[in-house]
């Protein structure tokens, strides 16, 4: 069965839908709401209106949820989301593989939120300094006049793209610079900082030498470099300063991240650690331990940077599953699902709400053939739900 737009909306009746309002009965007036675009593997972003009420036993809970293609799982997977600084109807994103019937070539483009149709898809081929395609683009930062994805490729890179003719202007390589971890690195993330002046990169440094393509194991290190955004503007990398935050070998892998609205804290995703860094020190103020299930891939801030929203890749055990603790492959499916951190206790709130595997099932089935729901990065248009309830009042 063709998983089509058609399909994904009747599926909302019985699916995530319903999930996300049985939560929302027995809720709290919500403190925060908005609207989320994730991405996704399947070539969509997953659109999930929502509340948050983190007094609630289930803090996020979902209004609605559809999906806004780009294109499909084949032509455009990807990973990357970020809505324009000024044009809150403007998402550009960046795929994370090639293109095979596009010559092996990178998409990047931008979609207009309002009628949800492709704006722009423009191709480029892989640069010919990488060695390893395995993750291409993933994380982005933006300026005024700017869209900058971030390519996890090895070697790593940034590229440059104006806003206006979303045509290239550089590509710029880390390896050779300030920004050199001087050894290997496996994935390459990063984000703009509130006012846009600064661009944060990180990476995980790996066992693997520069010159070896393989990527090998990340040793649990993420290198933290923030930069100057007026000379990556102009193709150059200037170093205002860095850090390294310790997590553990093999598994605390830097994904994607997010700036605090006043600035003061970067909330990373590592995978098995959410960190809380000091954006000025890049010192760790907080380092959460995920559950084993759970893998955390973002984390933005609510708009008055008292709580994170996270996206975690989380397995869910399958019925007739012998060591729920130990799932073998086939005994768990992945599933989409956000969560909510408070950063005043540094602890989870609540329960997860997912935002993939429910319409995922209804539409795709729970057989042995069904693919996993795989989401990674999200941004957020926010709302004012406090405001909102006390106009109805």
């Amino acid at each position: 069965m063709r998983f089509t737009k058609a399909t994904w909306r009747n599926s909302l009746i019985t699916g995530t839908l319903a999930l996300g309002l049985l939560g929302a009965a027995t809720a709290n007036a919500a403190d925060y709401a908005g609207t989320a675009y994730i991405a996704g593997m399947g070539g969509h972003f997953a659109k999930a209106v929502f509340k948050i009420d983190p007094k609630a036993e289930t803090p996020i809970t979902l209004d609605s949820l559809d999906k806004v293609d780009i294109g499909d799982g084949k032509t455009h997977p990807f990973h990357d989301a970020r809505i324009d600084n000024k044009d809150r109807n403007i998402i550009y994103w960046s795929t994370y593989k090639p293109d095979h019937a596009a010559n092996e070539s990178y998409h990047y483009g931008k979609s207009d939120l309002k009628t949800e149709k492709v704006l722009v898809d423009n191709t480029f081929p892989v640069p010919k300094e990488v060695m390893n395609t395995k993750s291409g683009y993933c994380a982005s930062a933006q300026t005024k006049d700017y869209y900058m994805p971030i390519s996890m490729n090895k070697p790593g890179y940034i590229t440059i793209i104006d806003k206006k003719t979303m045509k290239i202007k550089h590509n710029i390589f880390f390896d050779g610079t300030e920004a050199d971890v001087k050894g290997g690195v496996k994935y390459t993330h990063g984000i703009n900082s509130p006012d846009m002046k600064e661009i944060l990169i990180t990476m995980n440094e790996s066992n693997s030498a520069p010159n070896n393509k393989e990527m090998g194991e990340v040793i649990g290190k993420m290198h933290m470099f923030v930069l100057d955004a007026k000379a990556l503007e102009q193709g150059k990398i200037k170093v205002l300063r860095k850090g390294v935050a310790d997590g553990n070998f093999k598994s605390t892998v830097s994904f994607r991240q997010y700036y605090s609205p006043d600035g003061k804290y970067i909330a990373n995703a590592t995978g098995d650690i959410l960190f809380l860094i000091d954006a000025k020190t890049l010192k760790t103020v907080a380092s959460l331990t995920m559950d084993k299930m759970e893998e955390t891939h973002d984390a933005i801030f609510t708009p008055d940077s008292k709580y994170v929203m996270i996206t975690t890749r989380t397995k869910t055990i399958l019925p007739g599953c012998v060591d729920p603790t130990k799932p073998s492959d086939s005994e768990w499916r992945m599933d989409g699902q956000v969560r909510l951190f408070d950063v005043a206790t540094k602890k989870l709130v609540g329960k997860a709400t997912s935002t993939c595997l429910k319409c995922h099932d209804e539409q795709i089935g729970t057989g042995d053939e069904a693919p996993h729901a795989v989401l990674c990065g999200l941004d957020v248009n926010w709302g004012a739900a406090k405001k909102a309830a006390a106009k109805k009042k």
